[in-house]
């Protein structure tokens, strides 16, 4: 139940397709591609008893100071939406914008529903999953056939690469929001469902969505976890849906796709060419198009290493975040996350962790301490071996 919703959405323009493959909350756990199958390894069954356990998750956490942030989200109630369409959207990853001069802007992208957004406590979601686990899809569906068409409305933030150091964050450290404070929300679209799909499996169950369907003039960011997931989408689509699974119709582009790629498991392009290779001395080969030249970063700590980024500062939203609740919300997180944290065996894991949130908020970790009966001395002992 308590786990981030995908949001992903895609765009079928003049010049190919478009997604944005984001997530219900605007934060993400890790922010270096290579963790992440460590992580999903760790919220995964056991392999050994085939369920999930609090232990290896916070295991894996309590050496991953910069998911603080995310685990406070999580454990709020934002951690179990209500349902489909009361729940916001984000890009979480920054992009980049080009225009015709060849110049960069950053941008991140925000869904804003219509509907309001709506959390389940966790005795609230015990109640609703008991009488059918399914709630989500059938409100969704429920919605639409009386006409209730969900709509959400389309934000960006914008930043320029010359501000990109101006900050105490790293505004591509996909563990971390951008203040409207130093970027405002300004609207840019809507979007609205307004039928279910005709076919379930045509339409949903063979869709595929990746955050490398890009269009000329948007680019990905230097982003570290975004730069792995531009390989493993369409690496993952290929195993799951076949080779060819961008002819589908749901998946291909209304425009035309000019390549000389043909043939493979499935494929019903119906080439006739001999040159299925780039380039080729054809008559009609295909040539690169100079005006969708890509940008060169200007970001100053960009380059390919393997090492942590300056500016981390783990905690800091992660305590905004916290205070920004009301009272209500505080209490439901100290009591989903101690709940968790108390069936930690380890309880050197557990005190680190809540270490961490008591860096992101004085009163965060101490109400964290008292429902878990830690004094603050073992805790404070601990961050000093």
């Amino acid at each position: 139940m308590r786990d981030p919703r995908g949001f992903a959405t895609k765009f079928y323009t003049e010049q190919g397709n478009y997604d944005i493959v984001g997530n219900n909350l605007p934060v993400f756990f890790i922010r270096d591609a290579i963790k992440f199958p460590d992580m999903v390894h760790a919220f995964k069954p056991s392999p050994i008893y085939n369920k999930q356990d609090p232990n290896r998750v916070f295991d894996f956490f309590s050496h991953i100071p910069e998911g603080t942030h995310m685990l406070t989200r999580v454990y709020s109630d934002f951690g179990i939406p209500a349902n489909y369409r009361q729940m916001d959207g984000s890009s979480v990853h920054a992009f980049k914008w080009v225009n015709e001069a060849g110049e960069v802007s950053y941008v991140k992208y925000t869904w804003k529903t219509n509907q309001g957004v709506k959390n389940l406590t966790a005795d609230e979601a015990a109640k609703v999953q008991a009488q059918d686990f399914q709630h989500a899809t059938v409100d969704l569906y429920d919605n639409i056939k009386k006409g209730n068409f969900p709509s959400w409305d389309l934000f960006v933030q914008i930043l320029k690469p010359e501000d990109l150091d101006k900050f105490d964050f790293n505004p591509l450290d996909v563990t971390k929001v951008w203040p409207e404070s130093i970027a405002p929300l300004t609207k840019v679209g809507k979007m609205t469902l307004n039928r279910v799909p005709d076919n379930f499996f045509e339409e949903v169950e063979q869709s595929a969505f990746a955050p490398a369907n890009l269009v000329p003039g948007i680019e990905p960011s230097e982003d570290k976890l975004l730069q792995g997931r531009l390989f493993s989408y369409t690496d993952t689509q290929r195993h799951r849906i076949g080779g060819n699974f961008q002819q589908l119709p749901i998946n291909a582009p209304k425009a035309a796709v000019n390549t000389y790629n043909q043939d493979g498991a499935f494929s019903n392009r119906h080439k006739t060419s001999d040159v299925n290779y780039q380039p080729s001395v054809a008559a009609d080969a295909l040539t690169d198009n100079a005006q969708y030249k890509y940008s060169v970063s200007k970001f100053t700590n960009v380059t390919t290493v393997q090492q942590k980024i300056t500016k981390p500062n783990d905690f800091k939203q992660a305590g905004d975040f916290y205070r920004s609740l009301s009272e209500t919300d505080k209490a439901s997180l100290i009591k989903n996350l101690s709940g968790d944290l108390a069936a930690v065996k380890n309880k050197d894991v557990a005190r680190k962790m809540v270490g961490y949130f008591y860096l992101a908020d004085a009163d965060y970790g101490t109400r964290l301490a008292k429902a878990l009966n830690f004094s603050r001395e073992e805790v404070e002992a601990l961050f000093r071996k």
